[in-house]
């Protein structure tokens, strides 16, 4: 019910923005056969659209990302990825370029080609939706974009395969009506998210654990959604709680998710601390941590401790929040020697953690 709030809140997207100057994300993540792909193919025959889930950026190039984005006005644009972790695919699609749709800002600019100086910068009206087996790994600005709900298999029985089935056959023409009823509701709507955004955000940064805006914004924007969502479909007040709690739950996990390292990071900091400060750390100054990561590697190899690819530690190595990263740049070693004098090494800079 959570995709279906946004779905639903992707028909105002551009109104929305008119008034809090920003439109979240939204992520549906989960292991394959979930049911991520059954829903948001049900979604899109909500208004009118059928046999589509959406495109992958990693197989499209930025031309043609730019394009889908600034095609239609108030509908989502559906990002679909399964492998994300796979850093070689990731080198190919940067999240930063959605930056600035959370704003309907441009996301690309061209040439106008008419021999003078003008430029064409499409605003951008709609939504994103991602959704993909891995969950995403990015800078924090975007990550405090992203509404995040994930799907698993866990409660999946022989009744919900029928009904999941049964929801795949529904006829396009059986339920498109739905974008002629919410958009007749636009007023209703927009009243509700005028007057019930600010109220549920000030409930969620009352919370111990939220500390940052964003992410009061954006999961206050979906729970003013789920009230004009229930008032339009007449939606039982059970279920509206629990869509209510089920985002109260999902800012808080969120907030912890921004707080936490990247799995692989978390990884490569438990075996620094194990292998020894002593006998990793380049640097000469007590404040910083310095570690060449071939001398890393080679080390971690000589004590038959498994050490995450070298080409995702460079990608991951750049999010650590434990120990924050400073740069790269050449150290005068503290731990290699040559002639009886340091060796300069290039190393990654790290914070010391407080």
């Amino acid at each position: 019910m959570i995709a279906l709030v946004w779905f639903f809140g992707s028909l105002f997207a551009e109104q929305i923005r008119e008034i809090h100057k920003s439109y979240p994300f939204l992520e549906v993540v989960g292991e394959a056969g979930a049911g991520k792909s059954t829903l948001i193919e049900f979604l899109w025959k909500l208004v009118g659209r059928t046999d589509y889930e959406g495109f992958d950026p990693n197989k499209s190039t930025q031309a043609a990302r730019s394009r889908n984005m600034t095609q239609v006005a108030n509908l989502p644009v559906s990002l679909i990825e399964s492998d994300r972790e796979d850093s070689a695919k990731a080198r190919q699609f940067d999240w930063d370029e959605l930056k600035t749709a959370y704003n309907g800002r441009p996301s690309r600019a061209t040439g106008v080609h008419n021999g003078g100086n003008e430029t064409n910068e499409p605003p951008f009206r709609g939504s994103i939706l991602i959704s993909q087996n891995a969950a995403v790994n990015a800078s924090e600005a975007i990550m405090q974009r992203i509404v995040h709900v994930h799907f698993d298999t866990s409660g999946h029985t022989s009744a919900s395969r029928a009904a999941a089935d049964a929801l795949a056959s529904v006829p396009v023409e059986t339920v498109s009506h739905f974008l002629i009823m919410a958009t007749r509701a636009e007023r209703m709507v927009m009243e509700t998210v005028r007057k019930e955004t600010p109220r549920f955000e000030a409930e969620l940064m009352r919370h111990p654990e939220i500390r940052l805006q964003r992410i009061g914004k954006n999961h206050g924007q979906l729970m003013a959604l789920t009230l004009a969502l229930a008032d339009l479909i007449k939606m039982p007040v059970a279920w509206r709680e629990e869509i209510l709690q089920a985002l109260r739950d999902a800012a808080v996990q969120r907030q912890r998710a921004l707080a936490a390292d990247h799995p692989i990071v978390e990884e490569f900091w438990e075996l620094y601390d194990y292998l020894g400060d002593h006998i990793m750390n380049h640097s000469r100054d007590g404040t910083v941590i310095a570690i060449n990561l071939n001398y890393f590697q080679r080390i971690a190899a000589s004590q038959n401790q498994p050490l995450p690819p070298l080409k995702d530690l460079k990608t991951h190595l750049k999010t650590s929040r434990s120990r924050r990263f400073i740069g790269i740049k050449a150290v005068n070693s503290a731990i290699e020697a040559h002639n009886g004098q340091g060796k300069t090494v290039k190393c990654w800079i790290f914070e010391r953690e407080k």
